[in-house]
């Protein structure tokens, strides 16, 4: 459970979560499908978070509050505030929904534990999405194509900050 610690960040008020479609009423968007065993947990203020046993947590979270102006260095960094002894082993740009995302796997300290957490971080719409999936290290390896399906998976549907400046 102190793995759940280094989730991060918030949204909203009345939220729905169907057909693997997430809705809090400023975002909609939809994930992946995730292995069998997965249970939805409440982790702080993501807006959505699985716990399995063997594979580890997967959280998602949006941040929509105008984030358009920092790198996307700055916002990784901000993310894994709070970890040690971080070693990355991936740090890369990639397209995740039609645009560039910042990709980081690292290996670290979260309050002395090691755990390898595996991050995709995405600005789109006037919103900084964050999927993210945590492990202790001999696990992720084995969890890395389940979380990859579960970003590959992901799509932003509707974003009311994009369609207030419009």
């Amino acid at each position: 459970m102190i793995l759940f610690v280094a989730l991060s960040c918030a949204c909203g008020a009345s939220e729905s979560f169907r057909d693997r479609i997430f809705d809090n009423g400023t975002v909609r968007y939809r994930v992946g499908k995730l292995e069998r065993g997965f249970e939805r947990v409440d982790v702080g203020d993501n807006d959505l978070a699985w716990h399995d046993a063997t594979y580890g947590t997967v959280s998602v979270n949006a941040t929509c509050t105008e984030y358009e102006d920092v790198p996307a260095r700055a916002l990784m960094n901000q993310l894994l505030m709070g970890t040690t002894e971080r070693a990355y082993r991936v740090d890369e740009t990639v397209t995740v929904d039609g645009r560039a995302a910042q990709h980081v796997i690292a290996d670290l300290a979260l309050d002395g534990v090691p755990v390898r957490i595996n991050v995709y971080l995405v600005v789109k719409d006037g919103c900084v999405y964050d999927l993210m999936h945590i492990a202790e290290r001999e696990r992720a390896e084995r969890a890395q194509p389940v979380f990859e399906r579960f970003v590959n998976g992901f799509a932003v549907l509707h974003s009311r900050v994009a369609h207030a400046r419009n």
